[in-house]
């Protein structure tokens, strides 16, 4: 089990008591992935939720259109998040997670968490507000992304 002193360094568990954090704990699970390995892949069915301990994880988009490129649109850094789809429907990964470097993870399965969400309804609140604010900073950067790739983009076909 993890510490609810490991949790409390991540944003996401902000206001939360000692007590909802124990309860999160008890479900949390840890790993090390290697540098250069894929935690998950865009388009992927997405079941579990990441949080960076340590080391550096890029989340890289598959652009088809106009060119077929990646572009890395984020670099999570310990206390962050990854893998939210695997709570918002259609829970389809919208991006992949490839370690930049030798990386532990913390995760979750998300049926677990989306239980202890229903017996546990304060919890599932103030978790999902922290997340929206997560998702919402991120939609921020992959946007300001992918306009300098479509600026590049131009700029190469003029």
């Amino acid at each position: 089990m993890i510490s609810t002193e490991v949790l409390k360094e991540f944003r996401l568990f902000q206001g939360f008591s000692d007590s909802e954090l124990v309860k999160v704990a008890e479900i949390c699970h840890e790993r090390s992935i290697e540098s250069g390995k894929v935690l998950f892949k865009q388009g992927n069915k997405a079941s579990k939720l990441h949080l960076c301990r340590s080391g550096v994880v890029d989340i890289v988009v598959w652009l088809n259109q106009p060119h077929g490129i990646e572009v890395t649109v984020h670099k999570v850094r310990p206390g962050e998040v990854l893998g939210w789809s695997s709570l918002v429907e259609p829970y389809i990964y919208t991006a992949s997670a490839k370690c930049k470097e030798n990386a532990n993870i913390i995760y979750n399965d998300a049926s677990d968490l989306i239980d202890l969400f229903k017996q546990n309804p304060h919890i599932g609140y103030v978790f999902m507000r922290n997340l929206s604010t997560v998702i919402s900073s991120r939609l921020t950067e992959y946007m300001h992304k992918f306009g300098v790739e479509l600026a590049i983009s131009i700029n190469k076909e003029w």
